[in-house]
């Protein structure tokens, strides 16, 4: 199973050369998630009181690769209008490389970036900031073929999920 990123507005190229993924970036982790405070009175926990949703920053690690300079160019400009699709990919024994998860991040931009090295290959940490997401699964069926697609999507600036 890989992670790749296809980062376009402005197109960044990687190294990838899966069939389907061509010029994405691969990346080693991915982390992100959702909070909300929930408030129970002592006592009277079916009157629970839940806050809006705290969407956090979608964090990535990657090895150093041919997209690392853009990416670092993009962390030290002004951007914001990039588009991100993160995919999630895995292959099977008749179609190749298939997305089984894919977040799309629109109105993105580089929020953190930092880079390490125990004296090997560096490693790079990047955070993004983004305006609205879409988290997209396509189950697979018992027969190996693909199901429907369950897309989620949440409107940061709307507080409106559809």
């Amino acid at each position: 199973m890989a992670i790749y990123i296809k980062y376009t507005s402005p197109n960044i190229d990687g190294d990838v050369t899966t069939s389907g993924f061509e010029k994405q970036i691969e990346i080693n982790s991915f982390q992100w998630g959702v909070g909300r405070g929930v408030g129970s009175p002592t006592g009277a926990s079916g009157n629970r009181e839940a806050s809006t949703p705290s969407v956090s920053e979608v964090t990535v690690s990657k090895s150093l690769d041919n997209a690392s300079g853009n990416l670092m160019k993009e962390a030290l400009s002004s951007g914001g209008k990039a588009k991100l699709v993160i995919s999630f990919v895995r292959t099977d024994g008749t179609t190749g490389a298939d997305a089984y998860l894919e977040i799309t991040l629109t109105d993105t931009m580089i929020s953190g970036y930092s880079m390490s090295s125990g004296g090997d290959r560096p490693s790079e940490s990047i955070s993004f900031n983004f305006t609205k997401i879409e988290v997209k699964f396509t189950p697979m069926k018992e027969d190996g073929t693909k199901g429907s697609p369950f897309p989620v999507t949440y409107d940061l600036g709307m507080q409106k999920l559809s």
